[in-house]
């Protein structure tokens, strides 16, 4: 640098001292701008952020030691729980029943019924759920597993269905077969059993009263049987005439009180012969209902498998030895 002179010896300046000064006024005019709204500094960012992605790193090679220890901890956690906790196997078996939707899956006949021919899964359901019923399955199955029985319309609410599955739980894979399978087994021949039951207790009932009404009819008619004995016996063709008219009159006189026990005569024959239809149908003990889909033995636990155990104790012992490591930084931060 040079020395600048400009007439009096007092005026010299110094050329590298206004470059300095020059320099400073730009250091303060750039820090001043900073503290402006619209002021920038490269630095502020990583000034003002915490401990980053490489700062975490640096603690992981410093705590390595605890991130696998708390890995290992949890992931041996994870999978001796799996022997801890008791097994549960659970196995299924499905039961179709006959509805207006399935009638075309079962035995036809050259006859045609309401009456029994046609089940209700929810009524079904209330049925398997009646002590009686519980009481015959108990007995069939023992009581080495839980066993509920559900429709196949709660595991698909938007369709329907005419199944019912049984569920059952046991501690041996073997055992939750054996009595998901006798359940099922044991609802078919008990409901069929009390479906034909029933409807032959509901014929006989209504033979009963055909029977009755049968009496009443013939009481009713026996001044007509006796008109018509005597004119059977009678010789003289003259008396015909006068005794044919007698008969229907009183024909006409006792049509009141015969037609309605005559109307009631013929419903009442017309549902027993209904009821003998259902009676051959259900000589099939599959006419209503039958297992349609038989109990698989498990291959797996229902509570857990090693593979599960195995994937969540990986997930959760990388999340804690990420939780451990920041921790312990933590603490060397304070």
């Amino acid at each position: 640098m040079g020395i600048v002179t400009f007439g009096d010896p007092r005026n010299r300046f110094d050329t590298g001292t206004l470059t300095a000064v020059l320099e400073t006024a730009a250091d303060e005019n750039l820090r001043t701008s900073t503290d402006r709204p619209g002021g920038v500094h490269r630095d502020d960012a990583a000034y003002d952020a915490g401990p980053g992605l490489r700062d975490y790193l640096a603690a992981l090679r410093r705590y390595w030691w605890l991130a696998l220890v708390t890995f290992l901890v949890v992931l041996a956690a994870a999978i001796a729980s799996l022997y801890v906790i008791d097994p549960v196997y659970r196995a299924e078996a499905e039961v179709l029943v006959r509805t207006e939707d399935s009638r075309q899956l079962f035995p036809r006949t050259s006859g045609t019924s309401a009456g029994a021919l046609i089940r209700s899964p929810s009524a079904e359901i209330i049925y398997v759920e009646s002590d009686e019923f519980q009481e015959l399955a108990g007995e069939a199955a023992g009581d080495e597993a839980e066993v509920e029985v559900r429709s196949a319309t709660d595991s698909n609410p938007l369709g329907q269905s005419s199944a019912l599955i049984f569920v059952a739980e046991a501690g041996e894979a073997a055992a939750a077969q054996e009595a998901a399978q006798t359940w099922a087994e044991t609802y078919v021949a008990t409901r069929h059993a009390s479906d034909v039951q029933e409807t032959t207790a509901l014929r006989d009932l209504l033979v009963g009263d055909r029977d009755a009404l049968r009496t009443q009819q013939t009481e009713i008619l026996a001044p007509l049987a006796t008109l018509d004995d005597t004119i059977a016996a009678v010789t003289d063709p003259a008396d015909l005439p006068r005794l044919v008219n007698e008969r229907v009159a009183l024909q006409r006189e006792l049509a009141p009180t015969l037609d309605p026990v005559e109307a009631d005569l013929r419903r009442v024959e017309g549902q027993i012969s209904s009821l003998n239809v259902d009676l051959r149908v259900m000589e099939n003990p599959r006419a209503l209902a039958y297992v349609s889909s038989a109990a698989e033995r498990p291959e797996g636990r229902a509570n857990g498998s090693v593979t599960q155990s195995v994937l969540v104790g990986v997930v959760a012992g990388l999340v804690l030895a990420g939780g451990a490591v920041a921790a312990a930084r933590a603490l060397r931060r304070r």
